[in-house]
């Protein structure tokens, strides 16, 4: 590979999520430092540490050096062309996009004061479009993180192109880390000294497993279990003659009662179609129940959301977030044979997003 090759970096943004959207609006990557003046008077490591150091008096030496690395990987390191990738919290996606510019300070309120021009590609890349090894370095709690393992800048870019799933890393290319001067890196020492995600790398654990073990027609039998746990009652038709039909869905005994749901699985990581949803709707208006129900981990293309947000008392969709969510709302009761499956225990945790 060569060295011109763009890198690709993880940025944060804020733990204000209302600020993702600002990002997305007005083209920008950025950093929620505003204790912090203009990063430009910072043109080196040593300059950012001791710019930051006055700024930081609670924190110890390590604690500010971690910090100036990620502003001056930011204000300094960071390339026109590179890629930057900002996890969506509130939404479980990500957004892809291209530095197309230098460093800014922004002066005023309502705004993140560090920014980076980006042209933001690709606004809502599923989770489940990546594979485990880069999920596990999205998940660093680092505000600036440059993601290196295993041929990531040339399988994140290979996304942010319009591939809808990561390719993997390319043959003959190592599957680590290198190393490094610098310590921004997601080498597994680096991220371990300043944080992971644990609910976010939970959550990307258990979807891992969803999609290894509940591939094709058995994930409908999971979303069966969750539907059950819903106090529906389900029937799942025989693998392969549905009719277009994954699960029917009612209420009393004999699940023909009202609200009556028909369910379609779709359990590709890539985005489904319109077109999906108009098989659905007409499968749901041939066999005259209340409700479809559309079930897809790689989530919905524009027009797919646009028809189920036009039609949302008519036809609902869950992508692999929903499906989580609905798993952990309802593990306790579900079948032993799915716990068996997915192992799950409870455990409470620091809320380190709270905490810098």
């Amino acid at each position: 590979m060569g060295t011109t090759e763009p890198r690709a970096w993880l940025v944060r943004g804020s733990k204000n999520y209302a600020f993702d959207s600002w990002m997305l609006e007005n083209g920008y990557t950025a950093v929620d430092f505003s204790e912090v003046g203009d990063l430009s008077v910072a043109t080196d490591l040593p300059a950012m540490r001791a710019l930051l150091s006055p700024t930081m008096p609670d924190k110890n030496e390590k604690a500010v050096g971690n910090y100036a690395a990620q502003l001056n990987a930011f204000a300094n390191r960071m390339s026109v062309g590179d890629i930057v990738v900002l996890p969506l919290k509130n939404v479980g996606r990500l957004a892809f996009g291209v530095v197309t510019g230098p460093y800014r300070y922004l002066t005023g309120t309502g705004v993140l004061n560090h920014v980076r021009p980006v042209d933001w590609k690709r606004p809502d890349v599923a989770r489940s479009a990546i594979n485990q090894d880069l999920l596990y370095s999205l998940g660093a709690f680092s505000t600036v993180v440059q993601i290196s393992r295993n041929d990531a800048a040339y399988r994140l870019g290979r996304v942010l192109q319009g591939a809808e799933t990561d390719p993997g890393a390319r043959a003959g290319v190592p599957l680590v880390s290198s190393k490094t001067d610098h310590d921004v890196v997601d080498t597994d020492e680096a991220i371990a000294s300043d944080g992971q995600d644990i609910i976010r790398y939970s959550r990307d654990r258990i979807l891992t497993l969803i999609k290894e073990k509940f591939a094709g027609h058995a994930l409908q039998d999971l979303v069966a279990e969750i539907l059950r746990a819903e106090g529906m009652t389900c029937k799942v038709p025989p693998k392969g003659a549905d009719g277009g039909i994954d699960i029917i869905a009612g209420s009393g005994v004999l699940g023909i009662s009202a609200p009556t749901i028909i369910v379609q699985v779709k359990s590709q990581t890539s985005r489904v179609g319109s077109e999906v949803l108009d098989q659905l709707g007409g499968v749901v208006g041939q066999h005259q129940a209340d409700h479809g129900l559309l079930v897809a981990m790689g989530g919905l293309t524009g027009p797919a959301q646009a028809k189920v947000d036009a039609q949302r008392l008519r036809v609902a969709a869950w992508d692999a977030e929903e499906v989580i969510d609905r798993l952990l709302k309802h593990y306790d009761v579900m079948p032993e044979a799915i716990k068996a499956i997915i192992p799950l225990r409870r455990s409470w945790v620091i809320d380190e997003s709270t905490t810098r």
